[in-house]
């Protein structure tokens, strides 16, 4: 790597980083690319539209820079829990998505911004969550669902969509709290982390394996 590349990707890093710390205190719309410019430290107030070209794509860059690692993890552990016969424990399952993403959290400079992006980037009206699960590092969530699927075939497929759709929300945004709330005054009787992560998938779990109530089936049965 030359000088000049390796300087052009330092200043991209310094960009998606603090774009990411931004966007998860104020907010996708929240933040203009001139802030995350002087952020980053960059005296080029164009800095951040030449490497990126726009606001949505910087976006993207953020959600990718951690998303290779929590990818490869999730892999990593998913094909443990295949090597020891476990492809039918949906609590190991749920702990495949829970855990890569609280080990970039707790290991990684910068892990406390990582969560609360997630958070703010899940909630906004113009991201598609099916466009995150497909993206570049996607691999992992797409092995979760199928294993899911056949770890619960009594459950229908279009619930387990939805389920999954609720699980991912649940446990990005109950992170982001939890780092919130560690980041400020921490309340006294905050619970410690691993009860609180262990406790996380057991909730998770129950969730996606839960019966479906006669309500529920009634409502799957009528015509769209």
């Amino acid at each position: 790597m030359t000088a000049t590349s390796s300087a052009s990707a330092r200043t991209r890093e310094a960009l998606i980083l603090a774009g990411e710390q931004l966007f998860g205190e104020q907010g996708i719309d929240g933040v203009s690319l001139r802030q995350i410019n002087t952020a980053a430290g960059q005296r080029n107030s164009s800095a951040a539209h030449y490497h990126f070209g726009s606001k949505d794509a910087l976006v993207a860059a953020v959600y990718e820079y951690r998303m290779e690692r929590v990818n490869r993890r999730r892999l990593e552990m998913l094909a443990a829990l295949r090597a020891d016969k476990r492809e039918d424990d949906v609590r190991a399952i749920v702990s495949a998505i829970v855990q890569p993403i609280v080990e970039e959290i707790r290991e990684s400079d910068g892990g406390s911004h990582y969560i609360r992006f997630m958070a703010q980037l899940i909630g906004h009206p113009r991201v598609s969550l099916l466009d995150l699960w497909n993206s570049r590092f996607g691999e992992g969530l797409s092995q979760v669902i199928t294993l899911l699927r056949a770890a619960l075939p009594e459950v229908p497929p279009r619930i387990i969509g939805q389920r999954f759709g609720l699980m991912w929300e649940q446990v990005i945004h109950a992170l982001a709290d939890r780092e919130r709330l560690s980041a400020g005054e921490q309340p006294a009787d905050m619970i410690e982390p691993e009860l609180f992560v262990s406790n996380l998938v057991d909730t998770v779990a129950g969730g996606l394996t839960a019966p479906l109530s006669p309500d529920t089936r009634a409502a799957l049965q009528r015509p769209d």
